[in-house]
């Protein structure tokens, strides 16, 4: 938890650094790495699981969340209809966030290159 506190000059100061700097992925769901854009929103995506799925992206970010093969991602597997082929985006990570969940070892080097 980040606790900030007034300092005798007025000036704010946070007395931990140990902030999430990223969205982690919650219960059920896993990284993956877009290896094809197959088209009408549809993505081909290896997943931190072993498997690889068919991923769409759901309505409401079609127009505002643009993938690019090789971008992270956080894929929510369709469970009830094939859950080790089928998935929805949930979150695609910045540059920044990816080299920060590497760094912490949230993520595995050789998975994202």
């Amino acid at each position: 938890m980040n606790k900030k506190s007034k300092s005798k000059s007025g000036a704010w100061e946070v007395e931990s650094s140990d902030a999430i700097r990223a969205r982690l992925p919650e219960e059920g769901e896993v990284f993956g790495v877009v290896v094809q854009i197959l088209g009408a929103g549809i993505l081909l995506v290896r997943c931190l699981d072993g498997n690889t799925r068919q991923v769409r992206i759901p309505g409401k970010y079609r127009k505002r969340m643009w993938c690019r093969i090789g971008d992270l991602i956080v894929v929510m597997p369709l469970y009830g209809m094939n859950p080790d082929e089928k998935g929805e985006l949930v979150y695609r990570y910045k540059n920044n966030e990816v080299s920060w969940l590497i760094k912490n070892g949230y993520v595995p080097e050789d998975f994202v290159s």
